[in-house]
């Protein structure tokens, strides 16, 4: 979904149901709408409200847990890879081919959070794997010599398996969370809320300019929403500069040597 056409696409709908209200009023005789029949109106209003703002203020919840989560695996992964390349250093030269794909890792991972930026998380470019099962499978391969370099290669491997689990390394085949249906319905709820103000409002540009900014301001709550359930692309969208940084401190330099026994 994308967020900016749904959000337009809102308060054009909104504003629909402002104008059909105003209508509804003026069409409906003197004897419809009585004092009483005003306050059925409001009252409806104020449930529509309420369950509309719950069902938004959750939705607007559930999309910042989801996009927080996504931007701390991508600065836990930064940290991980440092950690990852620092222990392979310490291997030993046996361990530079590791610390090379290590590196190509991340340049891929780099290129997929910028494709995905633009294109979605639905493209050719997202959908294969970035390398972290060959880099496990070549340190399996580190024949330790020593109980220094058993160590190493076993922590080694702990970070390895740790930066696999990280859904940012995989084809999610998803752009966000939020089901049509349930965004559909919310929709449906604030023309209902619209229709209502329509209704009741004089016919006037005071009135009308109301309805306006009120109408812009949820049509925004829902961008903002739909912006937050897909991290990778839009206004707010997840940041690969901890990868960068990452990036410029990982490689094949020379390796840290074993100290010498005394």
């Amino acid at each position: 979904m994308n967020p900016l056409s749904i959000s337009i696409l809102s308060f054009i709908v909104f504003m629909a149901s402002s104008v059909g209200g105003l209508w509804l009023a003026h069409r409906l005789p003197e004897t419809e709408m009585t004092d009483r029949n005003r306050d059925l109106i409001k009252e409806a209003r104020r449930m529509l409200v309420a369950l509309a703002s719950l069902t938004l203020g959750l939705i607007i919840a559930s999309a910042t847990t989801s996009f927080e989560q996504r931007s701390n695996e991508v600065d836990d992964s930064a940290s991980k890879i440092i950690a990852l390349d620092s222990t392979l250093a310490k291997y030993g030269p046996e361990a530079l081919e590791s610390r090379d794909l290590l590196r190509e890792i991340v340049r891929r991972g780099i290129e997929r959070i910028e494709v995905a930026a633009v294109e979605g998380f639905n493209t050719e470019k997202t959908r294969s794997g970035i390398g972290i099962n060959r880099l496990q499978l070549k340190l399996l391969q580190l024949a330790p010599r020593d109980e220094r370099q058993t160590w190493l290669r076993s922590n080694a491997l702990g970070l390895a398996n740790d930066l696999g689990a990280y859904r940012w390394l995989h084809y999610s085949g998803s752009d966000g969370r939020i089901q049509w249906p349930f965004l559909a319905i919310l929709i449906f709820w604030l023309c209902g809320v619209f229709v209502s103000y329509g209704a009741v409002a004089p016919r006037n540009a005071t009135a009308v300019g109301t309805m306006t900014v009120v109408a812009l301001c949820m049509a925004m709550a829902i961008h903002l929403t739909l912006d937050l359930d897909t991290p990778n692309r839009g206004l707010i969208r997840m940041s690969a500069s901890p990868l960068r940084l990452a990036l410029d401190q990982v490689g094949p330099l020379e390796p840290v040597q074993a100290p010498s026994p005394r």
